[in-house]
């Protein structure tokens, strides 16, 4: 071989890995910009959830005021006239809450797939 064919390719070689370095460098920066967008969604989602589970925590907190607001309410009311009637109500009141929190419950947390 001549020195002129070695040189060529040399040049070819290096070519081809200067190539390769950059093909490197730019899967690099995609895989680059792609994590900071998983880690920038995720953390959007994180916080999207943390607020959506402090608001549920307040709606919570505000039904159990108004449920015993209305107890008292009736207690209240019925308690000279009625006692027996008033205590009905309530606990009838709260076995229908109680009802409804549990179908709520379970349609939340039924399977997605359709599969039973």
């Amino acid at each position: 071989m001549s020195e002129r064919h070695i040189s060529d390719l040399a040049d070819r070689a290096a070519a081809v890995l200067g190539n390769i370095a950059r093909l490197g460098n730019m899967v690099a920066g995609l895989v680059g910009d792609r994590t900071a967008r998983l880690v920038n969604a995720f953390r959007l989602e994180v916080r999207r959830v943390a607020a959506a589970l402090a608001l549920a925590l307040v709606a919570a907190v505000f039904a159990i005021a108004a449920a015993a607001f209305v107890a008292v309410a009736v207690m209240a009311a019925l308690w000279a006239t009625h006692p027996v009637l008033g205590a009905s109500l309530l606990a009838a009141g709260f076995a229908l809450l109680a009802i409804i929190a549990v179908l709520l419950m379970r349609n939340a947390t039924r399977p997605v797939g359709g599969s039973r």
